[in-house]
């Protein structure tokens, strides 16, 4: 697929990147499949996409609802899909901690793989991650349950992961640690998506200037502190997301898949940095 034609499905349509993407998909020619949980804002987002010339059909989708799940998975295979961008996620301050791995690590992956089947050969799957799953330790614990989440018995090994691991129960590190899951799926499934002539990345945005964000960013009491990280020295944009997603699903990004892309300005590699140096040389 090129940079201005195919059908691309964006998931969490409405939210600030995933409209960004949608907008910029439909700019560049792309038809779309837009799928989200709010029928209303939807339509608005459908209408603002055929606007700009493009064919745009919805679905509404609870990724917390397998059967809904499967209702998308049919229509995608009615269209067929050249691309899909995966944006669904609830942030620390939105849910308790369950509710952000049931969204953001099981439904999310199950809704990735369960369109799979619809993706003509040569399409690529984006993932949306996180900068935090690369700022968490490796728990064995954790991470040996997270990474296999869509197995059937999932919910009873994350029931006896948190009571074992109390910190898990705390949303910001439920959040992070889902994302570190996320990210690492797509590493050990690259492979077996290969076989199909298919490809899946994960992007992990760092601090960014959405609605989302600053729900975020105002419950933080080191924001100033974190900020202070980031070597282009400004958040960044849903738009610096959707530039990268477009490009990724294109046939110019033929042979990426399996990795994960920081989008975080320099965040971490500043927070690496100063963690590396001696004491009082940071």
């Amino acid at each position: 697929m090129d940079q201005t034609s195919g059908r691309l499905l964006i998931t969490g349509a409405t939210g600030g990147m995933g409209s960004a993407c949608s907008l910029l998909a439909a700019e560049r020619g792309h038809s779309l499949l837009l799928t989200d949980l709010d029928a209303d804002k939807l339509r608005e987002l459908q209408a603002d996409c055929i606007e700009r010339g493009v064919a745009c059909d919805t679905w509404v989708t609870d990724v917390t609802d397998f059967a809904s799940i499967d209702g998308l998975a049919e229509c995608a295979g009615s269209l067929r899909i050249d691309g899909a961008i995966h944006t669904i996620g609830l942030s620390p301050q939105m849910a308790d901690w369950r509710t952000i791995i049931e969204v953001d690590l099981v439904g999310n992956l199950t809704l990735v793989e369960a369109v799979r089947p619809a993706m003509n050969p040569g399409a690529c799957s984006v993932c949306i991650a996180s900068m935090s799953g690369h700022m968490v330790p490796a728990n064995e614990q954790i991470d040996a349950v997270l990474a296999d989440p869509l197995a059937a018995d999932f919910g009873a090994r994350l029931t006896a992961l948190a009571a074992d691991e109390a910190s898990l129960e705390h949303s910001g590190l439920a959040y992070a640690y889902a994302k570190k899951a996320l990210k690492n799926y797509v590493a050990s499934h690259a492979f077996r998506w290969g076989a199909e002539d298919k490809r899946i990345v994960s992007i992990s945005p760092g601090l960014i200037d959405t609605e989302q964000g600053q729900l975020e960013s105002n419950a933080m009491d080191n924001f100033d502190e974190m900020q202070s990280l980031i070597a282009l020295r400004r958040l960044g944009a849903a738009e610096d997301i959707a530039n990268l997603c477009l490009y990724l699903v294109s046939e110019q990004a033929s042979y990426i898949t399996g990795c994960d892309i920081l989008v975080d300005g320099g965040f971490i590699a500043r927070m690496n940095e100063q963690q590396a140096a001696p004491a009082g040389n940071g």
